[in-house]
């Protein structure tokens, strides 16, 4: 079994073992976080949501005239001034919350006329303006999920032409004008979650002191809003990473477990090389070498643990330290010390190197 283990370099193999245990170790590290401490996210709840809606909705209708058939037109066409007896319109609000909440708003809606000139850029300069007030302020409050509030009103476009006329008479300055009807609403009032204040302006913005015209404005608004917090959200656990880190620490296992058990560390090439010239580097002057081995019987040779031994042996006998010469320093094993009939024998043959590197 164990003469089909690999061998390997000694310290490459513990450079290996040690850089798969750290990896090993960081990759369990990983996959223990991403599978029991997946992380947070910041994520805005919503305590309160609600929604302010306006729009306006408007005909325009005709003096008698042989033109139309029809006595009014609806949006968006242009009309011929002196045709249009007056404008009809609705204008609506609407509140929706999540649930019902004691809050507070007013509206009120005002005619501002306004005559202006178009300055660079096309960016408009206001000469002057005046407020009709057309629905006085008028308060409400909000006690439930929705809450709806419309007006219906008729504006008479002749008198705000003539206005305009008598403006630009008695003024002398001749500029362009317009009507802007505008509905002001602001709510407010704290909702148990949250103090909460919103305006909203729908306005119908009609051309004055014109032979025709065209009516727009902002006349269609949404205006969502929430009371929010921020909430440390857990993410959901990556399986697509628990997965690869469990792929990486099988394999840094089954690594591991090959270099312990299907591999060994390699005799270094020069270590027997090395023990030799440390023995002769440091008893080399003590040494006396020999052509042939020395023969003796087999019950007077006596086996010492080490070279140190020999060396006390020999100092203890006054006997020289022999080996048999060779050329090739393989050949060099075997050191003796003779004293008669006795020979003290150290082999580096008995030397185990294997188990020393294992």
């Amino acid at each position: 079994m164990w003469e089909m283990r690999i061998s390997i370099n000694k310290k490459i193999r513990i450079v290996l073992i040690v850089v798969l245990i750290i990896a090993f170790c960081g990759a369990s590290f990983l996959l223990y976080r991403e599978a029991n401490y997946p992380g947070f996210r910041e994520e805005k709840v919503a305590l309160y949501s609600y929604n302010n809606a306006a729009n306006v909705d408007y005909r325009v209708y005709l003096k008698e005239n042989e033109l139309y058939n029809s006595i009014y037109l609806d949006e968006g066409k242009i009309y011929i001034t002196e045709f249009v007896d007056y404008i009809d319109t609705i204008f609506k609000y609407e509140f929706k919350g999540d649930k019902a909440k004691d809050l507070r708003g007013s509206y009120n809606i005002i005619a501002r006329v306004q005559g202006y000139n178009t300055g660079k850029n096309d960016n408009i300069v206001i000469i002057w303006e005046r407020d009709f007030t057309l629905v006085p302020t008028t308060a409400f409050t909000i006690n439930s999920e929705r809450k709806a509030i419309e007006e219906n009103l008729k504006i008479t476009l002749g008198n705000y032409n003539n206005f305009v006329s008598r403006i630009i008479q008695a003024s002398k300055v001749n500029c362009s004008a317009s009507l802007n009807v505008i509905m002001n609403i602001s709510i407010e009032g704290d909702t148990g979650v949250g103090y909460i204040e919103e305006t909203i302006a729908p306005t119908l913005t009609i051309p004055l002191n014109t032979s025709m015209f065209e009516i727009s404005g902002n006349t269609d608004i949404e205006q969502p809003g929430a009371i929010e917090e921020t909430r440390q959200v857990q993410l959901p656990v990556n399986r697509k990473k628990i997965n690869i880190y469990a792929i990486i620490v099988s394999v840094l296992l089954l690594a591991l477990g090959y270099l312990k058990f299907f591999t060994v560390s390699k005799l270094d090439k020069d270590l027997y090389k090395k023990q030799l010239k440390s023995i002769f580097r440091k008893y080399g002057d003590r040494f006396v070498a020999l052509k042939r081995e020395i023969e003796a019987a087999t019950g007077n040779i006596i086996q010492v643990n080490s070279m140190d031994d020999l060396v006390r042996v020999s100092d203890e006998l006054s006997k020289p330290i022999m080996y048999k010469y060779s050329s090739d320093y393989k050949d060099i094993n075997s050191f003796y010390v003779v004293d008669e009939d006795e020979v003290y024998v150290f082999s580096l043959k008995d030397i185990e190197f294997k188990k020393i590197l294992s």
